[in-house]
C-alpha cells in the first residue's frame, strides 16, 4: 500500500515477540490499518496475520468481543499509544484480556453479594500486576500478581507505604514526578523504568491513571506493569 511505514528487520523481531497483545495501526487513505502484529496476539486469537488485518479492516477497536474455536466469548480492551514516524503516524494498540472482568460485572448485576468481594475476586484472577494509591502515593491495594511479582505473602507488607518507602526506583524523583502529574489528572502511559524486583533490577512498562469519585474529584491512581525484562536482554 502506497505510504505505508515499514519497520527494519530489528524493530520487527523486537515488536512481533512484545510479550503482550500488540497491534501496531498507522493512518491510512483517512482509516487506521494494520501493519505489525505480535505474536501474542495472533496466538491468543488463533488468527493469521492476513486474518486480523481483514479483522481489523475497519480500524482500531477500543473493545473487542470475539469468539473463540471452542465457543467460547472473550472481551479484550486496547489501549492506544499514537506516535509519529517521519512521514507516518502509527498508534501502537495494546490488548488486555478483560473476559474476567466482563463475566464478573454480569454476576455483580445478578447478585445481592457485596459488591467488594466481586471486584476484589475480579483483580485476584487478572494476570497484569495491578495496584492503588491515595492521593499521598500510598499504597491502599494491590491485587495477586502484584504480590506474586515481589515476592510478598500480603498486601499488609504494602499497604500504606510509597515507592520510595519500599526504594525500588533507581531514580525515585522521576517516579514521583511521574505519580503527581497523575493526580493532577494526567495519565501515565506504557512509560518505562527500572524497579528493584526481589533482589533484581528488572524492566518494566507502567501505566497509571487518575482514580475519581463519584463527584468527579481525584482521589488517587490506579495503576498496572509489564516485566520486560525478558524481552529488553
Amino acid at each position: 500500500m502506497e505510504g505505508e511505514f515499514h519497520f527494519n528487520k530489528q524493530e520487527k523481531k523486537y515488536l512481533t515477540s512484545f510479550p503482550g497483545m500488540l497491534v501496531i495501526f498507522q493512518e491510512l487513505e483517512g482509516m487506521d490499518r494494520i501493519i505489525l502484529a505480535s505474536d501474542n496476539i495472533l496466538e491468543t486469537m488463533n488468527l493469521t496475520y492476513d486474518e486480523l488485518a481483514t479483522y481489523f479492516v475497519n480500524g482500531f477497536k477500543p473493545l473487542i468481543k470475539y469468539t473463540m474455536l471452542d465457543g467460547e466469548t472473550r472481551y479484550f480492551a486496547g489501549k492506544a499509544i499514537p506516535q509519529k514516524r517521519k512521514h507516518a503516524v502509527l498508534r501502537y494498540v495494546t490488548y488486555a484480556d478483560v473476559t474476567t472482568v466482563y463475566q464478573k460485572l454480569e454476576d455483580i448485576e445478578n447478585s445481592t453479594s457485596p459488591q467488594d468481594s466481586f471486584y476484589k475476586q475480579i483483580l485476584d484472577t487478572t494476570k497484569s500486576a495491578i495496584f492503588w494509591k491515595d492521593k499521598n502515593r500510598k499504597f491502599t491495594g494491590v491485587n495477586r500478581a502484584f504480590l506474586n511479582a515481589y515476592g510478598f505473602s500480603s498486601e499488609d507488607e504494602i499497604i500504606g507505604k510509597t515507592d520510595e518507602d519500599m526504594g525500588w526506583h533507581t531514580d525515585p524523583d522521576d517516579s514521583k514526578k511521574r505519580e503527581e502529574e497523575v493526580l493532577e489528572g494526567h495519565e501515565s502511559n506504557l512509560a518505562r523504568t527500572k524497579n528493584l524486583i526481589q533482589g533484581r533490577q528488572r524492566d518494566i512498562i507502567a501505566s497509571k491513571s487518575p482514580l475519581y469519585d463519584k463527584k468527579g474529584e481525584i482521589t488517587g491512581l490506579v495503576g498496572s506493569f509489564l516485566d520486560i525484562t525478558d524481552l529488553v536482554e
